[in-house]
This record gives structure tokens, C-alpha cells and sequence, in this order.
């Protein structure tokens, strides 16, 4: 019998580099980002990103009151519940107004998530940052 897991990770951006991928187009601008997370709890590591951003209304002034289309891919590299572990994971949402809806769907993995299906979405309350994981 398979056991399902929820578990609700903290998480904190350590990185955040966004460049344009062409600073001439202003009509369509398309942007990435590589990005670093650090994890604590169960789920303890380091997560890797590299978003790309198309943005629907950007604001320079304030990048958290911009909406972005996004794609993602996240690397994972760290222990689950003291056992080392890895995966990678794809990401697909919207970042509106510094609320981000990007579900993540693991792929594949090692040491505890070798044979793991899951998902995870992100989850912000007040100052503290969440990563949702659910596993079957």
C-alpha cells in the first residue's frame, strides 16, 4: 500500500537573477530567471530554478506588481527526513501581483523519491514562504 504524504516545507529565495533574453523587444517581453531556494524541515536542501517569464504587464518600479506567465524547471538537492535525495520537478502558472499559482509536477528522483509520484504548489502567508509537496 502506497502512503500519502502532505507535508508543508519553508522556504527561503537565496537567488533571484532575471534577465531579458532580448532587451529589444519591449512588446513581448520574455525574461529568465535563474533562481535559488533554501529549504528547511522534512525536505531539507537547496532547490534550483530557471523560470522563464513572459510578462503580461510588467512594472519596473515594482517587479511584485508585475503579471507573468511562467515555465519552470526545479532542481532539488538535499535529504528528505535525514535520507538523501534529489529530483526534478516542471512548473507551469501565473505570478499576478506577487501572488504566485505555478503547481510543480515531479518527474523523477533519487534516494526517496526514486519511485515517488507528486506534485507541490507554493503557498505565502505573511513573511513566510511555503513549498505544499504531496506524494503517492
Amino acid at each position: 500500500m502506497n502512503e500519502r504524504i502532505n507535508e508543508k516545507i519553508k522556504f527561503s529565495v537565496t537567488r533571484w537573477d532575471e534577465t531579458a533574453i532580448e532587451e529589444e523587444r519591449e512588446q513581448f517581453p520574455v525574461k529568465k530567471a535563474h533562481v535559488e531556494y533554501e529549504l528547511t524541515g522534512n525536505l531539507k536542501g537547496k532547490a534550483y530554478v530557471e523560470y522563464l517569464l513572459d510578462y503580461v504587464n510588467e512594472n519596473r518600479n515594482d517587479g511584485h506588481l508585475s503579471t507573468a506567465n511562467v515555465l519552470g524547471f526545479l532542481v532539488f538537492e538535499g535529504e528528505y527526513k535525514g535520507e538523501k535525495c534529489s529530483f526534478v520537478a516542471s512548473e507551469q502558472g501565473l505570478f499576478d501581483k506577487g501572488q504566485l499559482e505555478c503547481p510543480g509536477k515531479i518527474i523523477r528522483g533519487t534516494g526517496y523519491f526514486t519511485d515517488k509520484k507528486g506534485q507541490y504548489s507554493y503557498a505565502f502567508e505573511e513573511e513566510e514562504s511555503y513549498i505544499l509537496l504531496e506524494l503517492n
